[in-house]
């Protein structure tokens, strides 16, 4: 790697004396597009290629189907729940209704 260069500049008058000092520093520019992209770009390969493999693999479509399944579990479920449900109230005032007769 290059290291800075400073330069001194010094104005002198007519009679040799110092007048001003000026002090030039130039510093290399760095080179290269850093860790971070790379490592960014490295990830969104991974990505996509972890994407396609599972969309070529059909795991999207079997995790569709289970979520399908699980959905229509959960339905016939609460179907059995609402019907247990309205079934206890129906009975709890038949025995009200007998208890007050």
């Amino acid at each position: 790697m290059a290291e800075e260069v400073r330069e001194t500049h010094v104005e002198r008058d007519a009679d040799g004396r110092v007048v001003d000092t000026k002090v030039t520093i130039d510093r290399p520019k760095r080179k290269g597009g850093g860790f971070g992209w790379g490592l960014l770009l490295g990830v969104l390969v991974i990505a996509v290629g972890l994407i396609t493999f599972a969309y070529s693999q059909g795991s999207f479509q079997q995790a569709g189907v289970r979520a399908d399944q699980a959905t229509a579990q959960v339905e016939q479920q609460s179907r059995t729940v609402a019907e247990n449900a309205g079934d206890t109230l129906e009975t709890a005032g038949d025995t009200a209704e007998q208890a007050t007769n």
